[in-house]
């Protein structure tokens, strides 16, 4: 993991150097209006999760906030958009029915014609800017840490998000990004069915020493486990130890622009 983050560090630094006379792009894009055949994970916006080690947190962790960042002005803000409780390791949320127009995005706006939609008016939560995110917090309203979904394994991991969509639609399609240095390749694929309302997708990443592989499912994947990751306060025994998360997800939110 600490061999693919650095170079995930790297990667933007190094391609955006040399992004004129080095890097390249190749998008194959899905045919059509999409498949119908793609699996869903819709829910219902409720879930109750235990966390690895979660009892730990109990006399801490009080309450749980979900946050979806917002760009106002081309300042992005955070705004809570439910509230849930935590109890015995792990916590309860219930997402609102529907989402204000203001925390979704056109498919269009944001992936461009890189991929192909059954609805390219589709609105939905953005990647990554702008996915809800799980957090912690004491009972005098302090943030403590983040809770994430995910499955680790030896060069890849797998990760899951929660998203919003106005309408049904399909996304499919695959991009590929090449970097003269040191040889990598980056290839993101998208085989996603939403629905009306919530969604998990996961994401699948997998590095070898000249590539970096990223599909986005809506197949149900099972093995995945809720762990807390510390804000950084050094409150709390026994953490996941935290991945840089920020600077993975940056590459994903260029793709397409």
């Amino acid at each position: 993991m600490k061999k693919l983050l650095k170079k995930l560090a790297l990667l933007p630094l190094f391609c955006g150097l040399v992004l004129t006379s080095a890097c390249s792009t190749d998008e194959e894009n899905g045919n059509g209006n999409g498949s119908n055949d793609i699996p869903t994970s819709w829910f219902d916006g409720t879930f109750t999760a235990t966390v690895v080690n979660g009892n730990a947190y109990n006399d801490l962790i009080d309450k749980i906030g979900v946050f979806i960042s917002i760009d106002t002005n081309d300042n992005w803000i955070n705004e809570k958009i439910a509230t849930g409780t935590w109890s015995n390791g792990g916590f309860t949320i219930s997402l609102p029915t529907t989402l204000d127009s203001r925390f979704l995005w056109l498919l269009g706006d944001i992936y461009g014609t890189t991929f192909t939609f059954s609805d390219r008016n589709a609105r939905i939560t953005h990647f990554f800017d702008g996915t809800p995110r799980i957090r912690a917090f004491d009972s005098d309203g302090n943030l403590l840490g983040f809770l994430w979904n995910e499955l680790e394994g030896e060069n890849w991991w797998v990760d899951m998000e929660i998203v919003y969509a106005d309408r049904d639609v399909t996304i499919i399609g695959t991009y590929t990004y090449s970097c003269e240095y040191e040889g990598w390749t980056e290839t993101e694929t998208w085989s996603v069915s939403l629905r009306r309302g919530w969604n998990k997708i996961y994401i699948v990443d997998k590095s070898t020493e000249t590539s970096w592989d990223i599909l986005f499912t809506t197949e149900p994947i099972s093995g995945l486990r809720w762990y807390f990751e510390d804000a950084g306060r050094s409150l709390f025994p026994a953490t996941k130890s935290t991945k840089n998360t920020t600077q993975s997800r940056s590459i994903f939110s260029r793709l397409g622009r």
